[in-house]
């Protein structure tokens, strides 16, 4: 089941919810069916509403080896924004750079969660494709910090949220939770710029849900991002006019233009 959060171009600031199915949109209250919108009716939204707490796994090749303990840091949830966005390159910013990840959204509460039950606080999943001002996230390590401004430009989300039964046929692996096989590509203007799959992540999503609720306790609502799940030649340098796609299979893809 593929949910989504919307408005409708008609009536913008309202936000709906719904199902996503054949191409159309079967909006409802939860419970109750209430209209069918053609895609073209609607503005997608983030299909989350503001999380608690964004904690983004980020392993990046040879740094982190998968015998070691999942790290993680906070992204700001205020940072985050739907789908198709046009997001303004900041006057600051030098390098304006992507990063992809797959997200989980967290169903309920949990403490001291095991790797054996972690994938059933899992409600669905999603795409994020964070934007980064590699020049300032350079001073942040510098300085010792971070990554904090660097990463608050901007962080899109979506297009929608995937439940897990929708991933059973592709599963990879279940031996320290389940990976999927799932390719991943990122273009810029239409050439594709990075390719990965899923599960070459050297983590699986239960065992970074597992490391995060050690400490701090998962809240309903709260994302675990795991990547990024694309690579390529370097980074980008992005400017006004250049649109990124991330496309997931069975996830969808994620959209922006800079601005």
């Amino acid at each position: 089941m593929k949910l989504c959060r919307f408005e409708l171009k008609a009536a913008p600031g309202e936000i709906r919810s719904g199902i996503v199915y054949s191409g159309k949109v079967y909006e409802t209250d939860g419970a109750n069916p209430i209209a069918v919108h053609e895609a073209d009716q609607i503005r997608p939204l983030s299909p989350v509403g503001q999380p608690p707490t964004i904690r983004v796994f980020r392993s990046l090749p040879g740094l982190i080896e998968p015998d070691e303990t999942p790290a993680y840091f906070y992204a700001s949830s205020t940072a985050l924004t739907g789908a198709s966005p046009i997001i303004p390159k900041p006057e600051f910013v030098a390098e304006l750079d992507f990063e992809p990840y797959v997200v989980a959204v967290i169903a309920t509460d949990g403490a001291n969660v095991s790797i054996e039950d972690a994938d059933d606080l899992i409600l669905g999943y999603s795409l994020m494709n964070a934007l980064v001002a590699r020049d300032v996230e350079r001073h942040e390590r510098r300085a010792g910090a971070g990554p904090g401004r660097s990463y608050d430009i901007a962080i899109p989300i979506g297009p929608v949220l995937t439940t897990p039964d929708e991933f059973e046929d592709v599963i990879e692996s279940s031996e320290n939770g389940r990976t999927f096989s799932l390719t991943a590509v990122a273009r810029v203007n239409g050439v594709e710029k990075r390719r990965g799959n899923f599960a070459e992540l050297p983590f699986s999503f239960a065992q970074t849900i597992s490391t995060a609720s050690e400490t701090a306790a998962l809240r309903t609502g709260d994302l675990i991002a795991l990547g990024p799940i694309a690579f390529g030649e370097g980074p980008e340098n992005l400017g006004p006019g250049d649109e990124v796609q991330l496309a997931v299979e069975r996830l969808g893809t994620l959209a922006f233009r800079i601005g």
